[in-house]
């Protein structure tokens, strides 16, 4: 495998990708508007990818490129749009290898009233269509997310609003990059694959599994407020809050769950790493 370009690199999902394939000794290229510190011999190039001279100038010479499609600013969405898009002409117009790109659960579906996934239905269809070979891996709720919920955890409190026995897909980023890694420096797919734990968690597992990591009583309880209230302290811009409480209104109208079976299939030695693996090997290791 020859250079592979990482997008959103110094982000949760892309500088996991890059120390992954960094440390397994592959010539790693990292896209971002500031990409700070990367490991050792990692390449790193500074771009705006809402401009598309600039998108092409960082593809230019990859094999294999990942791309990670930002939500973020005034308009989450429409840069999502432009960059997705802007990525997708430039691996094309360079003539990338392969593009493993990352939406989201049941963003293969469209017209769910979610705008977070509808988004990014244009963009699959664009990358398939592309002539470019591909891989769309499709995340959901990440386990991550309880960094912010690490305190309360603590305290012995877990608080989501929706029921606690309600389950919705959820990955752990580590699963995701790991899928990634191997996609990127093996054979494309040239289609989707849904990544989150099998049968998805709920809020009451989460509880039961920080009790048992804890040692201590940790309860659920729903959070008593709408979910734009529930978003209002997310530290994010406030047209990306409302697209968030949309989606967590879609997990509570439908059920939000995929198909994760097939990439273990796709990826030998591919497992899931469940909510108390994640609770001890992560978010209270030591």
């Amino acid at each position: 495998m020859g250079l592979i370009a990482v997008t959103g690199a110094s982000g949760t999902v892309g500088s996991r990708i890059v120390a992954r394939l960094s440390s397994a000794g592959h010539r790693v290229r990292a896209i971002c508007r500031t990409p700070g510190d990367q490991p050792s011999g990692v390449e790193t190039a500074p771009a705006d990818l809402t401009d598309p001279a600039q998108a092409v100038g960082v593809l230019d010479g990859a094999d294999a490129a990942y791309l990670n499609l930002p939500e973020g600013g005034d308009e989450p969405l429409g840069s999502e749009t432009k960059v997705g898009r802007n990525l997708i002409d430039a691996a094309a117009q360079t003539g990338v290898g392969q593009v493993v790109m990352h939406t989201a659960v049941h963003a293969d579906r469209g017209d769910t009233g979610a705008r977070i996934l509808d988004n990014k239905t244009p963009l699959e269809r664009a990358l398939a269509a592309s002539g470019v070979d591909y891989t769309i891996l499709r995340p959901a709720w990440y386990l991550q997310n309880l960094w912010g919920a690490r305190d309360y955890l603590t305290q012995g409190i877990v608080s989501l609003p929706w029921a606690g026995d309600m389950a919705w897909a959820a990955t752990d980023v580590e699963d995701l990059a790991a899928a990634a890694v191997w996609f990127l420096t093996s054979k494309p797919a040239n289609r989707g694959f849904d990544v989150h734990i099998p049968g998805g968690v709920s809020g009451a597992e989460i509880a039961d599994a920080a009790a048992q990591v804890l040692g201590r009583d940790v309860a659920y309880m729903e959070a008593p407020v709408s979910t734009r209230d529930y978003v209002e302290g997310f530290p994010i811009g406030d047209a990306h809050k409302d697209a968030y409480a949309e989606l967590f209104d879609y997990f509570r109208a439908t059920i939000y769950l995929g198909d994760p079976q097939p990439v273990t299939a796709a990826v030998p030695g591919f497992a899931y790493r469940g909510v108390e693996d994640f609770l001890r090997d992560e978010l209270f290791a030591g």
